[in-house]
């Protein structure tokens, strides 16, 4: 996560609450407001300029409801919801909109991938769809070899995640059902939508893949570091797959990928931020709860092609752009049947029929591949300029 401090450390008696809780929603910004007093934190969470999330936690760590949607309003006493009073700090950290979800998802009891967004190292930092082609995106993370994923979600929700092997696709998750075999084609609302990329140790993203075999096998209460290290030598002893999940005294939640019994990762999701932990601190004699879920692991991965259309305020969809590798290869195709003419050809046409090769529509390459055909005048080259381009993937 990628934190920027917009405001650190503000005195409540010195600020003007109100402009700041205007500018942030004026501004669209997305982060987390922090109001620190001292027995007490509160935290606000925002996603484009909406608070989306709040809790208080006290000063032994335990966690409470926050009315975040009230925080700022005055009721006709002049009372204040949510500020006690003004010997506090504020400050105020701005995150990308994908990564302050989390904090959202965070609250699910049962875990989905949307747990774990913003998990691993940025190979894409989130940004809007009208700045990049997710089709684009998922082509460079082809052709890296990328073992993580994909994530497009907008200021409310996650939206869809996309995992990968090698830079192979091997499933996709919606929220509501996983796909792994076969076609699928996403609707992207340009305007609105957000797309993100992290690369992950390989064992990762094939676990969140799988993690709709998640089957609850322990649930139990500890209260020491002893405590937690006899749940894991027992997975590790089993040689089990699975997920540990526990909740802790702190507010934090701490999850750990085991692979036939061998600890893969430990995440860390604290109040702030989401970390590999390989050893977390437990205090002794706390209440802390945790659940142990397998996960069966298919003996093949999947493999499906997804294809992101973009969809506009009107509800019409367009196609995406044909990878411009693809582009290169029909052009070669071309000149290798024409002759050395068909460079001088090929920029002719492209330019009389208004077409840029770096934006093809699939329906443009359509288009072009009938025009440059009926440009062989050899029935022969024609048919063998029809044949590669037929083994090409758009």
């Amino acid at each position: 996560m990628q934190r920027i401090e917009l405001y650190k450390d503000l005195n409540l008696e010195s600020v003007n609450l109100e402009e700041i809780f205007r500018e942030i929603q004026n501004k669209s910004e997305s982060g987390y407001l922090k109001i620190t007093y001292w027995d007490q934190e509160d935290y606000i969470f925002y996603a484009g300029g909406k608070p989306i999330g709040g809790a208080t936690y006290d000063k032994q760590g335990r966690k409470m409801e926050l009315d975040y949607l009230n925080y700022s309003i005055r009721n006709d006493t002049g009372t204040r919801y949510g500020i006690r009073n003004y010997n506090g700090t504020l400050s105020f950290f701005r995150l990308p909109t994908l990564e302050v979800l989390v904090f959202k998802y965070k609250e699910l009891k049962f875990p989905t991938p949307y747990n774990f967004v913003s998990y691993g190292n940025e190979f894409l930092a989130p940004v809007k769809t009208t700045m990049v082609d997710p089709n684009k995106v998922l082509q460079q993370a082809k052709r890296s070899h990328l073992y993580g994923y994909i994530v497009i979600g907008d200021d409310e929700n996650y939206k869809c995640m996309l995992f990968l092997q090698g830079g192979n696709s091997i499933a996709f998750y919606d929220g509501k059902r996983f796909i792994r075999e076969g076609d699928v084609r996403f609707s992207v609302k340009r305007k609105t939508d957000y797309v993100g990329v992290y690369s992950t140790e390989p064992e990762v993203s094939l676990l969140l893949s799988c993690m709709d075999t998640l089957k609850l096998d322990v649930e139990n209460n500890f209260r020491s570091k002893e405590g937690l290290e006899a749940i894991e030598n027992s997975i590790t002893s089993r040689k089990t797959t699975c997920l540990l999940d526990a909740t802790l005294s702190s507010g934090d939640r701490l999850y750990q990928f085991f692979y036939s019994g061998v600890p893969v990762v430990g995440i860390l999701h604290g109040r702030e931020e989401m970390v590999s932990a390989s050893r977390v601190d437990i205090k002794p004699g706390t209440e802390n709860r945790l659940k142990v879920f397998s996960i069966d692991v298919p003996p093949e991965t999947g493999s499906v092609n997804v294809e992101f259309v973009y969809e506009d305020v009107d509800r019409k969809v367009y196609t995406p752009s044909v990878p411009e590798d693809t582009v290169r290869k029909l052009k070669g195709f071309f000149i290798e049947e024409i002759g050395p003419i068909g460079s001088l050809l090929w920029n002719r046409i492209l330019k009389s029929n208004g077409l840029d090769e770096a934006k093809l529509s699939k329906d443009d390459f359509e288009r072009l591949v009938n025009i440059l055909r009926d440009e062989i005048p050899d029935e022969k080259h024609k048919d063998k300029f029809i044949e590669k381009v037929r083994r090409l993937e758009t």
